[in-house]
């Protein structure tokens, strides 16, 4: 096959993502991306007959694992050159895993999502949720879990619609929790969405059953709100507090900016609580914005 050819079956087959689907998935500009590739080599995307980048699935996930990294502090020389087993060591030697109570919880549980067993993933979960409760549930059991299966699904361990289909059974799983403890309506309730660009809300989802389970109202206005439209609910409902999360997808440098943005356009009395993967390097918020690293950083007495 020639290499014409070959590039015509990636790019029909889908296995090829254009460069503004790249910045989009892993949070890396597309400008960091052209410079990477003229300093390290990587990464080496083919083209179109137009002429447009496109970058291979493999690629993808190797810039996904990268951008891991580069969000716990290492700098691009050390990393971008290296190959993916490398990568996948070096991240394996950062890697803070949970207890081993709460892994072997974990492991389980990706074994029935890997056996595509449903009923036994919802039995294992109820189980869990029972000795646990629902806060150190979402905790312990939850947060692990979706982070690696994120991680499993970066290096092509498990697919997409596996990840997916993961995400859809804890998202009923805690809705239906937090349903059940009938949380009374508030006049001041804290609001929870992310911006534009960030489409991940299972951390919305997380934090909505960590308040319920401290009987906090919270309504989750879901993902990619217009910045407008938050400013219009913060108003509307008198709420306290916004939560807003950002993952590792989302992209770092427009973090603060979006941040500040918000803040000017906020009432006074509306504090923000910024949380997620991508407000690790984040400093110097705006008054009134509030780093949330872990769900233990809630300050929920303050809202009481």
């Amino acid at each position: 096959m020639s290499k014409k050819q070959s590039l015509d079956s990636l790019l029909e087959a889908g296995k090829c993502r254009p460069i503004g689907a790249v910045e989009r998935d892993t949070g890396i500009a597309r400008d960091t991306l052209r410079v990477w590739q003229r300093r390290y080599g990587f990464p080496n995307p083919v083209r179109n007959p137009r002429g447009e980048r496109h970058y291979p699935a493999k690629q993808v996930r190797r810039l996904q694992l990268i951008r891991r990294l580069l969000d716990q502090g290492l700098r691009p020389g050390k990393i971008v050159p290296l190959n993916e087993p490398a990568l996948h060591q070096l991240e394996a030697e950062l890697c803070i895993m949970p207890g081993v109570e709460h892994q072997e919880n974990v492991v389980a549980l990706i074994a029935h999502l890997r056996e595509h067993d449903t009923e036994a993933i919802e039995v294992l979960l109820g189980e869990i949720l029972a000795i646990q409760g629902l806060r150190r549930f979402v905790q312990n059991t939850v947060a692990p879990l979706v982070k690696i299966v994120g991680e499993s699904w970066a290096q092509g361990q498990l697919d997409v619609y596996e990840e997916h289909f993961m995400s859809q059974l804890l998202i009923r799983l805690l809705n239906t929790e937090i349903a059940k403890l009938e949380i009374a309506a508030s006049p001041n309730p804290v609001l929870l969405g992310t911006l534009p660009g960030e489409r991940h809300g299972i951390g919305l989802l997380m934090t909505a059953a960590i308040l319920a389970s401290e009987n906090v109202a919270a309504i989750n206005l879901g993902v990619e709100m217009p910045l407008d439209q938050l400013v219009r609910a913060a108003e509307k409902f008198n709420s306290s507090v916004l939560g807003l999360t950002f993952s590792g997808a989302y992209p770092y440098g427009s973090v603060r900016s979006h941040l500040q943005e918000l803040r000017a356009r906020l009432p006074a009395t509306t504090n923000i609580w910024a949380g997620g993967h991508a407000m690790g390097r984040v400093r110097k918020l705006p008054t009134g914005v509030i780093k949330i690293i872990s769900f233990d950083e809630l300050p929920i007495a303050t809202i009481r």
